[in-house]
C-alpha cells in the first residue's frame, strides 16, 4: 500500500532545493574565504604603510 506521501511527493523538488541549498552555502564559504583573503591583504598595506611613516624622517 502506498501512503498518500509518497504518491504525492515530488522528489525533483527536493533535489532542486538540495541543489539551491549547497550553492548557497557553497556561494557563502566562497565570499567569506575572499574576505579573509582581502582583509590580510589590507593589514599588510596598512602595517607597510605606517613602517613608511615612521621610517621617514
Amino acid at each position: 500500500m502506498n501512503s498518500g506521501l509518497a504518491n504525492g511527493f515530488d522528489w525533483s523538488a527536493l533535489a532542486l532545493i538540495a541543489l539551491i541549498a549547497a550553492a548557497f552555502i557553497w556561494g557563502l564559504i566562497f565570499f567569506l574565504k575572499q574576505n579573509r583573503k582581502d582583509l590580510e591583504s589590507l593589514r599588510k598595506e596598512l602595517k607597510s604603510d605606517e613602517d613608511d611613516e615612521t621610517n621617514q624622517p
